[in-house]
């Protein structure tokens, strides 16, 4: 007798309520963030199921969405990588009835769950970038996303959150004063993707996902004590002298200790330096900058999921080598030796932590790669990055 199927199920209506609740007076109280909502995008939206997108700069857009959405009860389709600790693992399982996500990879137990979701009559929330950037400016839209949106056939709808980026800056430890204003619009009708091709679909969706932080929230202020400390896990260049890493952020001022050039950031996010204006100029600018003729290779530490399910910084060592057509590890996990040699055009794109980590999936299983110097974190992602839309044929900024 077959077993029956795993139902994905809702949140609790009062854990949910009290849960968003309780972030969304922690965020007005204590940290001085102001949320606005516009759900008018939404008013046509009596019940599932339907789908949720929403770009995904913020480690916040989740409150956000999660807020706008309240009554809908959403389904959340979240990265794997945030079951690797325990409390937050039993939360998102038995509290949050979330699907998760191997970003980058393969996933038919994904795509199983979204469809169950479906059947449920469930209002699902997918981020469609697959990842979030370090900087206030949205990824492309993963390859897949728009098959995945016909098959589904069910209304689209787009939650986008503006000033959250800046209210969480990833690269910033903490969080700022400011206002974040949520919007909402209706992407797709069912009878429209009928019609629609994936093409049709996909274009569609790249041009609802672009957002730039920046320029939406352009004129608004984000006080902070330091506003800069943290920006030299991902500026890694000089724009006055081109070298790499030498740069120092502290004291809202940015500082090339080896020419001694310098700027501050103010709280609405501009330099007073005229060589660059604002921290997208200066990240996409080393992006166009950094040469993918040449190679990056070095011994890294390597962390894995062990058996009971968390994440273990120190699973083990190994040597990694990239070049613009593949991304080569030798090493051990856990006393096991690995051997990967993964197109790029395969592995697709790599989440990360700026000064810490960047993440890779490979054959269903998740590892952190961690440089010497964790500052270059961001440049190993930059040279995947700009290697894979190369091939793509897409912009990234």
């Amino acid at each position: 007798m077959a077993k029956p199927k795993k139902k994905i199920g809702r949140p609790n209506r009062i854990v949910y309520v009290l849960g968003f609740g309780a972030l969304w007076a922690y965020f007005r109280i204590f940290v001085g963030a102001r949320f606005k909502f516009d759900r008018s995008g939404l008013e046509d939206l009596k019940q599932g199921p339907a789908l949720i997108i929403s770009p995904h700069i913020s480690g916040i857009d989740h409150i956000c969405v999660g807020i706008a959405c309240k009554k809908y009860l959403p389904t959340f389709v979240l990265s794997e990588h945030l079951f690797s600790k325990p409390l937050i693992r039993w939360i998102l399982t038995h509290l949050g009835h979330v699907i998760s996500k191997k970003m980058f990879c393969a996933d038919a137990g994904t795509i199983m769950g979204i469809m169950r979701a479906k059947a449920e009559g469930n209002v699902i929330v997918l981020f469609p970038e697959g990842r979030m950037n370090a900087v206030a400016h949205t990824y492309p839209v993963t390859p897949g996303t728009a098959e995945l949106v016909k098959r589904l056939a069910i209304p689209v709808y787009c939650v986008t959150s503006s000033g959250a980026a800046l209210v969480d800056p990833k690269w910033y430890k903490g969080f700022r004063k400011g206002l974040v204003t949520v919007t909402t619009s209706k992407v797709f009708s069912t009878e429209q993707l009928k019609e629609l091709s994936v093409e049709d679909i996909e274009r569609r969706l790249e041009e609802v996902i672009f957002h730039d932080d920046e320029i939406s929230a352009a004129g608004r202020r984000y006080p902070a004590k330091d506003t800069s400390k943290g920006l030299d896990s991902v500026l890694y260049k000089c724009p006055e002298c081109g070298r790499e890493f030498t740069l120092k952020a502290e004291n809202c001022r940015v500082l090339c200790t080896a020419c001694g050039f310098e700027t501050e950031l103010t709280d609405d996010f501009r330099f007073t330096a005229d060589r660059m204006l604002s921290i997208n100029e200066w990240f996409y600018w080393q992006l166009d900058e950094l040469d993918i003729g040449g190679v990056m290779e070095e011994d890294i530490k390597i962390g894995a999921v062990g058996k009971d399910g968390n994440m273990d910084l120190n699973a083990g060592e190994g040597h990694l080598y990239l070049d613009r057509e593949r991304l080569k590890l030798s090493g051990s996990v856990f006393g096991e030796s690995v051997e990967y040699n993964i197109e790029l055009s395969v592995l697709g794109g790599t989440p990360y932590t700026p000064n810490k980590e960047f993440d890779i999936y490979w054959k269903k299983r998740l590892l952190y790669l961690q440089p010497a110097d964790p500052r270059s974190v961001v440049k190993w992602v930059t040279f995947i990055d700009k290697a894979v839309a190369e091939k793509r044929g897409i912009k990234l900024h």
